[in-house]
Parts: C-alpha cells; structure tokens; sequence
C-alpha cells in the first residue's frame, strides 16, 4: 500500500504566523511531476451524525441511501450539545477532536476528503477564548465561526490561536494570475525562495538556479519556481538547457505568453525558431484564478495554492459543507432537507446548457464581488451557458437556472417564480445570512435551499463586505467545468472561517462527458472471486481511464491500469462474511472525474452468514416513537448482533435473536442495518437490509 494514501489527521499545535495573505494560479493535475489526484466520492466523504439528534440520524439514513456512503466512512458522535452556537474549546473538544481520532483509527488505507455534516450540529462557533489579550484582530474579524469552514481548517484550529482568522487560510483557493510568482513556503523553504530570487538579481545565475533545483527536488509540483529556473537558465548563457525547461513548462503548466512578455529574461532565445513555435502554441492570457483542480487532504498547499513536499512548508486542509441546518426559527424543516439532497444526488451528470445569474447592483453587497464577474461570465459562455448580469439583486422568472450569485439583505424568493435547476447553487453576499442560530432581521441563507437549490452559503457573524470571505464568481465556472459542490466552493474561498455552507458536498451536475460508465460481473473461480468491469461503449472506452481504484469495506487496497480486464480477490485474503466491494474508474480528465460499481462478496457458509428480518411496531400515539423488531440469524453464532450507521446497536446470545430498537435510536427514513454474528471470537457482517419505519409500521 504506497503511503501517499494513507490518511493521518494531526492533532498537535500547529502555530506558524508567518502565514502571509498572498498566492498563486496552479494546477495540480499539470505539475511537473504530476500526482494521481481524483475528485472527492462517497469512499472519501466523512457523514458526521449527532445521535442525540432526530432530524441528525433521519438526514443521515436519507444520505447513506442517496450516496452509498460506506459504513467506514459514517462517524456517529454522543457528545455533541443541544446548542446551536458554543465556544471553541467546546467545538474542539466534543466535535472535532473525537471525529478526526475516530477516522484515524481506521487505520491505513481509509481516506477523507470531505466531512459532511448532518443536522443537528452547532453552526456558529465563538472563539474569543483562543484571541491572546494582547492580539488585535481588527474590527473585521469578528470572533465567530461556522461549522464546516473551522472544521476545513482544523490544522490552524488546533494551534489554540486564531490562525483561521487572516485573508488567506485556505491555500487551495484558487487566487490572483499577477501572485503566480510569489513565494509559496511558510518553513525553511521561504528563506531558500529569497536566497535564490537575491542571487539572480545580483546576477549570480548559476548559484540562483542549484538554489531554485534544491527546492525543486523536494517540490516538484511548484512550477513557478521551474519558471524561475527557466529564465535564469536564458540569463546565463544556457540556451539549451532553457529551451529544454521551456518545453517542459510548456507541455505541463498554465503558463501564457503574457508572461514572456513581462520578462526580458528570454532575449537570448527571442530569435531562436523552436522558442517562437513555443511561444506560439501557448494561450495568449490565462483567466484569473484559472483553473480548477480536484481536492485531497493528503496534499500539502503551498501559499500559492499548489503542493509542496513537506508538511511544515504549507497546510493540509479538509473539504466541509452541512448537509442540512434545521434549527428552530431559521432552518430548514426536515422534509425540505431531505428534498434538498434527493435532487441533488439526481443531478448528477444531468447538466446541460443552463443560465447563470450575476446581480450588478450598486448594493455593496453585489459591488464587492463585480470585479471577477466578466471572467466568470466569459468563461460560462465558452462552456455554453447563458449568462445573466443584471443590475436587479434578484432573478425574475427564469426556467433554467443552474447558479446565481446574489448581494442583498432581505427578499422574497419565492415571489420572483424562478426555477432551479436539479444541484443548482444559489448563494447571496450579505452580513447574517449564516445566522441561523438566534433571531435575525435578514432573509436566511436556508430560505435558498427551500427554493430548489443544492448548495448556498452564508456567514455567521458581521463579515464586512470582503471578498476574501465569500465566494468569487468562478464558483459556478469551477462547477460548470465537473468539479463537485464542495470543491468549487473550496475553490473560491480563500478565508472561509465564517462562512456556513449548506448543500450536498458529492453533487456533480457537470463532467459525466468525461467519464465512462460500466457494470461488474462477478464469477466463482474455485478459491477466488473473478471481478470483470463491463464498459457501455466497448473496450475502446478504456482509453478515457487514467486507472482504476479497488475498495473493499472502505478501505483502498489496490490501484490498477486501466488495462486490467479482471480483478481476482482470492477467499484466502477475505475474512469471513458479507464484504462491500468497490470498483472506481478514475477518469485522465484533470478534474479525476469517476464513476464507481459496488457489489457484495460473501464468503461463509448459511450457517455462518447472518440474515436479519424486520418489522415495525407502534409504541403508541402518545410516544412519537416506533419499535424496530429485528430478528438476526446464524446457526453456528454464539452470540448476533445488529448495527446502523457503522456502529453496533443491539446484540443477544445464541444463535437466533430478535432485537427491539426504539426508533428513537435510528432515526427515520430509509434505515439500513447490517446483521452481525459472533463465530467462535470473530464478529462476521451478513447481507445489509433497508426498512423505513413509517412505511412498514405495524399495529
């Protein structure tokens, strides 16, 4: 197993304030050395649940359904309070320390991307406690946050000082094209970056270029130093090997010709015909913060957005989003939650030509964002949509809406008879939007998610109208170009301490063009199981997949090429059991876009293999409550047991049990349990069944 995927989430002090508010325009997937990076799927998204909340187990229930979340991935928390806002000694310590110890017990193999809230979680977060007295944050960092967005940034979380609370946090963002040349390092390696930006501009090129080889060594995905090294390269007299590095960034960096031309370090290749044909194929200008890559929490950023080598010259960072918010006042109902992530899961590859909405009013609410605006609208218009800048803070009767980006403080969206489309994100720049745990006089970001859309976001305390806090135009480019929900708005927020952000992590509108479907056959081979991939379009679509992922349980044990054409699992390896097995065809698109099968491998004999029956039964009108009577069988078992949401909720001795579990400990909805029975010491999983307890209620 290489240990580049193995997921380990540090705990300990991480206090650099050398952080500094700049970055860089980067893309992973054309690193110089690139690195096999997928987008985020259900195999590396965390479900958090709350078990002491109702509508937290029935959002989850709902969730695992709609996205095969696999049983590894859902962590179920008893110690999370009834408050909808605390402190953050209270947010480390009942939250975020026992869900990050809980996903590192997993072990290797277990990867996390993506932490998704259900309901039932604390949305605004005070930190005054972690401000020293003698800091002064300044007026426009107010000292609270958001759920998810201190929960993305859990490394700075954990320093105990407010290191989240600064312009630029989020090193995945994508940022200004002018910053491409900026220092990326916050260790050693800021001071090595100066050494050899110095030596070149005393004109000690040789000396400027082992300095800038050194650093490349370790960090091979800073292609801006690599364009650093070309020029010097020029500047001392070394054509060739200039040439050479020019190709190369060429072939595997974002690089424009409006660099050259802001350079004189390439005169000596200026005339030279292979140099000219280079400078030819490239793109005249690169779009501001152009373009996106996929996520993993396993990378290190660097300040410039791109990966650095070693873990103490950038940050590793988490992607988060709340499923639902349905606090009293201000939430959600749970209907309106769970319909939010049913069409959200059903928009998946469903996006077509769509509009986009940006309002141009004078509210600085919509003024702060203006200045991306006609780079987003460009690009969505290369990408076929239609794109709407108005000077009205809201749309009007528009059919097709896929995004709009909004700046207002208080509307009526319903009165304005728009449709949003299945996974559409609708979002708004305003000051309590995000407020939604105490009374506010502006329209909640929720009042969004009742009106159709599958992601919106909104800051929980006085934002100030900064940019850095909010999301940049380009969010809907990044989603319209087959990022996910949680990466596009990753993508487009460089400080997001404060902003709450509601929606399905997983929805992907955009980017099945990309992929290539399949189906798995399975076929006893005497002591193996024979897993063969099937591909709609024939053996031909083999050529669209970069590799592919093998995941038994939720656990990655194997990457293949693509030209494997069958997966042996022999029995010898299998422990005995029910066994979830997960193929993922991992796109060469940039982007990783992927699509994954799953079948069920058991290995035991009926005497050994539990089933389980079930049925509901009333506890009464007066109780609000409902009983699950789960009957678990194994004739060799000493001892059954039944489990939900990853963890064991019953269990009885002897080889036949019936288990009664209150709903109150479930949930409702579509509830799946997975039976269990103790064989000679080892607990073995049977076939998972799926009840809902409202429609199989019994008398």
């Amino acid at each position: 197993m290489p240990s580049s995927l193995i997921s380990r989430f540090e705990l300990g002090v991480w206090s650099r304030w050398r952080v500094r508010a700049c970055g860089l325009l980067g893309w992973l997937a054309v690193a110089l050395l690139p690195v096999s990076v997928q987008a985020v799927d259900p195999m590396r998204t965390a479900l958090i649940v709350n078990s002491r909340s109702a509508d937290s187990l029935t959002i989850a229930n709902h969730y695992v359904q709609l996205r095969e979340i696999p049983a590894s991935g859902i962590v179920v928390l008893d110690t999370v309070t009834d408050a909808t806002a605390i402190d953050i000694d209270s947010f480390r310590d009942s939250v975020l320390k026992p869900l990050l110890e809980t996903l590192n017990r997993r072990g290797p193999g277990f990867h996390t991307d993506v932490v998704a809230y259900s309901a039932g979680f604390p949305t605004a977060i005070r930190f005054d406690s972690d401000v020293p007295k003698d800091v002064d944050l300044g007026r426009v960092f107010t000292k609270v946050g958001s759920l998810n967005g201190l929960t993305a940034l859990y490394r700075y979380v954990f320093s105990g000082q407010p290191l989240y609370a600064r312009p630029r946090t989020n090193f995945y963002a994508r940022v200004e094209t002018a910053q491409v040349l900026s220092n990326p390092f916050i260790g050693p390696g800021r001071e090595l970056w100066e050494q050899a930006i110095q030596q070149a501009s005393v004109g000690d090129f040789d000396t400027a270029i082992a300095t800038s080889e050194q650093l490349l060594g370790k960090h091979p995905a800073q292609w801006p130093l690599a364009w650093q090294r070309a020029g010097w390269l020029a500047s001392a007299g070394r054509p060739e090997e200039a040439l050479a590095a020019v190709r190369l960034l060429a072939e595997r960096a974002p690089i424009d010709q409006r660099m050259f031309a802001e350079t004189n370090a390439y005169e000596s290749l200026a005339e030279q015909a292979e140099f000219k044909a280079v400078l030819a194929g490239l793109p005249e200008t690169v779009p501001e913060r152009m373009p996106p890559f996929p996520f993993s929490s396993e990378t290190t950023y660097g300040v410039n957005g791109l990966p650095v080598g070693e873990g103490n010259e950038g940050v590793n960072l988490l992607l988060s989003t709340c499923l639902a918010v349905t606090h009293p006042g201000r939430g959600n109902t749970l209907e309106e939650a769970v319909e939010m992530l049913r069409r959200a899961a059903a928009a998946d590859g469903s996006g077509g030509p769509a509009e986009f909405y940006f309002s141009a009013s004078d509210d600085v609410r919509a003024k702060t964002r203006q200045p991306l605006v006609p780079t987003a609208a460009l690009l969505l218009r290369e990408l076929g949509h239609t794109v709407v800048v108005d000077r009205e803070p809201l749309p009007r009767g528009k059919e097709n809406l896929m995004g709009a980006m909004l700046g207002s403080a208080a509307y009526d969206w319903k009165s304005r008879g728009n449709t949003i489309l299945p996974g559409g994100i609708v979002e708004n720049l305003t000051s309590t939007s995000g407020v939604l745990h105490q009374p506010d006089g502006q329209t909640p970001m929720t009042d969004l998610i009742r009106g159709g859309a599958a992601g919106t976001s909104g800051t929980v305390a006085e934002p100030f109208a900064l940019q850095f806090k909010f999301p940049t135009p380009l969010l809907y480019v990044y989603y319209a170009e087959g990022c996910t929900l949680a990466e596009a708005f990753h993508l487009a927020v460089e400080s997001p301490y404060q902003l709450l952000t509601i929606g399905d992590p997983l929805c992907r509108p955009y980017g099945d063009q990309h992929t290539e479907a399949f189906s798995l056959t399975q076929n006893d081979a005497g002591d193996a199981a024979m897993v063969t991939p099937q591909f709609w379009r024939g053996a031909g679509a083999r050529a669209r997949i970069r590799h592919f992922e093998i995941f038994i349980d939720g656990k990655l044990t194997n990457i293949a090429p693509s030209t494997i054409t069958a997966f042996e699992l022999k029995h010898s390896e299998l422990t005995l059991g029910c066994h979830d097995l997960r193929v993922v065809a991992v796109s060469k698109h940039p982007l990783g876009i992927s699509t994954f099968q799953r079948i069920a491998i058991c290995k035991g004999t009926a005497d050994e293999i539990p089933t389980a029956t079930a049925d509901v039964k009333s506890l009464g009108p007066d109780t609000g409550d409902s009983l699950l009577a789960i009957t678990v069988a194994a004739p060799r078992a000493s001892k059954v047991a039944i489990r939900h949401l990853g963890r064991r909720l019953s269990e009885g001795f002897g080889d036949r049990a019936t288990l009664e579990v209150p709903t109150s400990r479930t949930g409702l909805g579509p509830v799946k349990l997975t039976p269990e029975a103790l064989i000679d010491d080892t607990w073995v999983l049977g076939r998972s069944i799926t009840i809902d307890p409202e429609a199989a209620r019994v008398p």
